[in-house]
Formats: structure tokens, C-alpha cells, sequence
């Protein structure tokens, strides 16, 4: 019998919150971060960005990545910064985004600090980013793209520890993470799911379904509800028609990746049905969605059938689509009168075009902001859906008079439905789940339903604790 080897599961992000998800996997002498994400909503969350990274970066051997969103990911450039120095692995999918979205993380990162020394808003002078494009660049070059459903091994001196990724249908390239270490006794696995999708994505392909694991750490974002099922065209049809017919704007602050595209597919859809008039301007004020659309088109690997062939049946794009690219423009769009959809960034209002976008528009009743995707407690975004009356952007008190819309069911992460189909079908039940990446209500509705309703033990993962995998 050979001799086993210790494994430890230790979270330092995304436990009992949606956000900066970082999760440190010791096997052995091997230390591996399942993600790298940043802490994004609130000032709470955010500062904690700032803090000192809980262990020396240099000790960490490599990064294995879930999927590209900036909560998984937006760490990197910091973490590389302090002396990591190892391997990212990834999907092939994930590395192309990253290169266009930890840029632009950087580039925000470097704007926030010269408007809070142009305004003296931050008690610290000067202000400084909490990393630059030349950490980001460093960041990307050590991504090492892998291909996914085979085992790789991640050394030759700890026999039989090895990963793989396997596709989790969330967005372009995200995979869930396994990795296998010798426990003395014929080996054993964990699964990390990373961000799981719901398969009900019009561009990209479903989940695939496992059969076993020892150990889950699995996201439960929707823990505790169930997104509408209802026919997503009839729902935008008449959000747009009722806006249009007022000659308002409608914002739709939407993530850059996998939501944007969604957007922009559906919208072309109804104008092909000639269930929306053909002539409404369609402006995608991004660079970076611009560019994540193109990464899309590039992988057809993980498209669905109709998206096969570089482009979509009918064309992704709508008939009256305009792309906008630098400042000038997006400022100029802000200021312009004309009716029409305004798809911006970030989708959680954390920053970006879309607050200028906000500024205009949200004081006129003839307009309207659709919120496709989960709002973190406390940010603008969870602030509008409740009702606010006036809200605070870019340190200016805002009349909410615009109509607040809102679609769940566009969400690329699975419910709570979803979550236990996926868990049924385990032939075995793992030895033990981690609830990780999500709120405490949902945690908790999550964790009763998997004992009530398959049987499952599951722990909520606190930060910090270790874990001891026997």
C-alpha cells in the first residue's frame, strides 16, 4: 500500500458571499488556488482586495481557473505582483477571454486611481491601483492552457496527483475543476464546480452531467429560489415594444461576457420574427464585449449546433446595431436624445460605462433599465430592484424616475432546481459537499434541500477554516 497523502481545503474568498473566490487546495507539499477572483459590490467587500494575501503567493505552485469572470480571475495581476510565479491553468476558451478581460480590469483599475487624485475623494494621496496593465501582461504570461476531459499530472514527484477540466456550461471555456491525489487506498477526487450553468444558454453548450466525486465544492448563488421559466422572447418583446412605443431608452447593464451575447442574439431573434420593429438602434457600448463576442465566435467547439460555421443562424448581431468604442462616443451617446437599447457594462453597476449611461437616463419616466443578471446585496444594481428612490452615482444624488425591469431567468447560473438535477445524477454520493459562492439564505436553503431531498451532507464553507479531506 503506498503512503497517503494529506489533503486540506482552505477557503480565502467566496464563502458565505458571491464574490472573490479563492479557494487553496494543499495536497501534500503541493499547493494549488482553485480561481483567483476578485471581491467585487460593496466598499466592505471590496477593500478586502487590499488586504494582504492570507499566505506568501511564492508558495502557491499553480492557479487552476474555473472560468474567466473577474470574481474568479481579477486576482491574478495582484497575485503575480506579490511573487506568484507558477502555472494558471485554464481552458483554451478562458485564456482567450483573459487576455481581453484582465486588461481591461487593469485599465480600470489604473482610471479609479487617477479620478481619485483628479477629484481627492480617497484619503490616500496619491492614490494608487491595485495593479497596472504591466502586472496584468505578467499575469498573462503564464497562462497555460490545457485540453479538457483528460487527466494531466500535476508533477512527476507526487504520484498520482492529477487534474482535469470538464465542461460546466456557464460561459465560453468554464470548467469544472477535479483533481486526484493517492489517499493510500486507491486514490480520491474533489470536484470544485466553480460557477455551475443551467443549460438553458442559447449560445453555448449545457453542463456535463458526473457520476461521482468524493468531495464537492460546489456554488450556491441561487440556492434558495427558482428562475423563471418563462418564454424569454414574449418577455423582451414587450420590454422593448413598451419602451420603444414611449421613445425612450432602454439600458440593459449586462456582463461583458455571456450575457452580452445572449442580449444581442435574443434581440436579433425578435426582429427576425418580426416581433419587434427591424429599425431600433442597438448600441453595444463595451470594447470588451465587442472583443468576448469575437473570442465567441472563435470556439465552435462549445457553440451549439445553430452557432456553427463563425456565425450565428440568423447573424448574433441586431439589423440597427452599432458598436461604441472609445470615451468620446459613449459620453456623446449619453447626451443624445435618440430612442433606442444601450447594452453596457458592469452588470452589477460596480463601475464602467453604464453609470453614465444610469446618470442620463434614470431621472426620465420614458426610460427604463433591465437588469439580466444576479445583483449583489448592496450594490446599485440590488438598490434599484428594491426600489430606491434616488441613488448616488459618481458622488451625485440621482432621481430614480425610470421604469426598473428585471429578467431572472437570462441568469447563467444554475437555480436551485437546477443544482439538485445536476446532484441526481451522482451515481454515489460524495463523501462530503462545501457550499461555497453564495449568500447566507441561499447557502442555507441549498444545504436543507440536498439532505432533505437526496440525502446529502453538506458543510457551508467558512472562510479562513481548514479542512482536513480523510
Amino acid at each position: 500500500m503506498s503512503c497517503k497523502t494529506k489533503a486540506v481545503l482552505k477557503f480565502l474568498g467566496a464563502a458565505e458571499t458571491v464574490t472573490g473566490s479563492r479557494t487553496l487546495f494543499q495536497v501534500g507539499s503541493k499547493k494549488l488556488l482553485i480561481d483567483c477572483g476578485l471581491f467585487q459590490g460593496p466598499k466592505e467587500f471590496r477593500i478586502k482586495n487590499w488586504d494582504d494575501f492570507p499566505m506568501d503567493p511564492k508558495e502557491i505552485d499553480a492557479v487552476i481557473l474555473t472560468h474567466a469572470h473577474i470574481d474568479h480571475s481579477g486576482y491574478l495581476p495582484k497575485l503575480v505582483r506579490e511573487g506568484f510565479h507558477g502555472p494558471i491553468y485554464c481552458s483554451q476558451g478562458t485564456a482567450d477571454l483573459l487576455e481581453i478581460m484582465l486588461m481591461d480590469s487593469a485599465h480600470l483599475q489604473e482610471e479609479d486611481a487617477r479620478f481619485a487624485n483628479e477629484t481627492r475623494h480617497s484619503k490616500h494621496f496619491p492614490a494608487l491601483p491595485l495593479y497596472n496593465s504591466y502586472d496584468a501582461v505578467k499575469a498573462l504570461e503564464l497562462l497555460w492552457p490545457v485540453p479538457s476531459d483528460k487527466w494531466l499530472p500535476l508533477d512527476e514527484e507526487e504520484s498520482g496527483t492529477a487534474f482535469q477540466l470538464i465542461r460546466s456550461g456557464h460561459i465560453l471555456g468554464s470548467r469544472f475543476v477535479q483533481i486526484h491525489w493517492d489517499d493510500g487506498n486507491g486514490g480520491k477526487v474533489i470536484t470544485f464546480s466553480g460557477d455551475l450553468g443551467n443549460g438553458r444558454s442559447h449560445i453555448i453548450k449545457q453542463p456535463v452531467s458526473l457520476k461521482e466525486s468524493d468531495y464537492l465544492v460546489m456554488e450556491a448563488t441561487y440556492g434558495d429560489r427558482v428562475q423563471p421559466k418563462a418564454d424569454i422572447l414574449s418577455v423582451m418583446e414587450r420590454i422593448i415594444n413598451r419602451v420603444w412605443s414611449r421613445q425612450g431608452v432602454l439600458v440593459i447593464p449586462a456582463f461583458s461576457v455571456g450575457r452580452t451575447q445572449e442580449i444581442i442574439w435574443l434581440i436579433r431573434q425578435l426582429e427576425e420574427e418580426g416581433r419587434i420593429p427591424k429599425d431600433i438602434p442597438v448600441w453595444l457600448d463595451s470594447p470588451m464585449a465587442q472583443n468576448a463576442t469575437e473570442v465567441y465566435m472563435k470556439h465552435e467547439e462549445e457553440l451549439k449546433e445553430a452557432f456553427r460555421g463563425g456565425e450565428l443562424q440568423p447573424p448574433i448581431c441586431p439589423q440597427h446595431y452599432k458598436t461604441v468604442s472609445s470615451a468620446d462616443e459613449s459620453m456623446l451617446l449619453c447626451m443624445a436624445d435618440d430612442p433606442g437599447i444601450v447594452i453596457s457594462a458592469a452588470g452589477m453597476l460596480s463601475g464602467g460605462r453604464v453609470l453614465h449611461h444610469l446618470k442620463a437616463r434614470l431621472p426620465h419616466e420614458k426610460n427604463a433599465v433591465l437588469f439580466v443578471g444576479f445583483q449583489v446585496e448592496g450594490t446599485k444594481g440590488r438598490l434599484l430592484k428594491q426600489g430606491l428612490s434616488k441613488i448616488r452615482i459618481h458622488h451625485k444624488e440621482i432621481d430614480v424616475e425610470a421604469e426598473i425591469l428585471a429578467v431572472e431567468s437570462l441568469s447563467a447560473h444554475a437555480d436551485s432546481d437546477d443544482i439538485l438535477r445536476w446532484c441526481s445524477e451522482f451515481e454515489k454520493a460524495p463523501q462530503k459537499v462545501f457550499l461555497n459562492h453564495g449568500e447566507p439564505g441561499p447557502l442555507g436553503a441549498l444545504q436543507y434541500r440536498l439532505k432533505t431531498e437526496l440525502d446529502w451532507e453538506s458543510e457551508i464553507a467558512v472562510e479562513g477554516v481548514e479542512y482536513e479531506l480523510v
